[in-house]
């Protein structure tokens, strides 16, 4: 909490520990577990918060270790500008193994809390081929990778993945993959393409962006599409076809 610039709450002031508040403003702060994935439940109960803790919030920033695949997805349902989520730095807990090393990162001030890495797409197409077959069409629209601030890069390197990031944001993409009849919980990958597979684009170094699927017809499915980045990380979104 201290190292993010926030003051928690004194023990009669609240039952949980995980909470606090940034002393210049309404912000209140919501520490989740790092045993625990962030997800949907997480996000409803820090906006609960915000609007009944000790009389109300203008905002909640929510902090997490890990996150559900669909986070991206979740963040976007809830349209709330008064929610902001963050990423813990994955090696802090590493970094805070005496109290010494405590005191010299709160000190220094470089610890950094980055935003979420999302993956997005565009709108699904979808046309009946015949009676029995549809083409349904995916292409990958946008992704957003968490600050190159929070990954282990020297400083030029940095400086390269930011512009990447600016100018040509799915070239960090290594694999991203298709379950065309998604069950909501377990994903059966039915289509793949990765980067260096040249018999798809020709090109060693991207993924390709689109492609056009030919399944049995339904009158209604839902779609995952899966995305890994270069670094591993991992992003997931879901659309409904009809």
């Amino acid at each position: 909490m201290n190292l993010y610039g926030a003051m928690p709450f004194s023990g009669g002031e609240a039952t949980q520990n995980n909470l606090g508040y940034i002393k210049q403003g309404r912000t209140l702060v919501y520490v989740d577990s790092p045993s625990r994935l962030t997800g949907f439940n997480t996000l409803k109960k820090a906006q609960e918060l915000r609007g009944s803790f000790m009389g109300g919030w203008e905002k909640v920033v929510v902090l997490g270790w890990n996150f559900v695949t669909d986070i991206g997805q979740v963040i976007s349902s809830l349209n709330d500008p008064k929610l902001e989520v963050l990423v813990i730095p994955p090696d802090l807990l590493d970094r805070l193994k005496t109290k010494s090393s405590y005191d010299k990162l709160l000190k220094s001030g470089k610890i950094r809390f980055s935003s979420l890495q999302y993956l997005s797409i565009k709108p699904i197409k979808s046309k009946a081929k015949d009676k029995e077959n549809d083409e349904i069409t995916v292409e990958l629209d946008n992704y957003v990778l968490l600050s190159p601030d929070a990954l282990p890069l020297e400083d030029a390197d940095k400086e390269k993945l930011q512009k990447i990031i600016a100018d040509e944001p799915l070239a960090l993409i290594e694999y991203w993959s298709i379950d065309p009849d998604y069950d909501g919980q377990v994903f059966r990958s039915k289509w793949q393409d990765y980067r260096g597979n040249e018999e798809s684009d020709n090109d060693p170094l991207r993924v390709v962006p689109k492609v056009t699927l030919n399944l049995p017809h339904k009158t209604k499915r839902k779609i995952c599409v899966k995305a890994v980045d270069v670094f591993g990380f991992e992003s997931a979104v879901v659309a409904e076809v009809s």
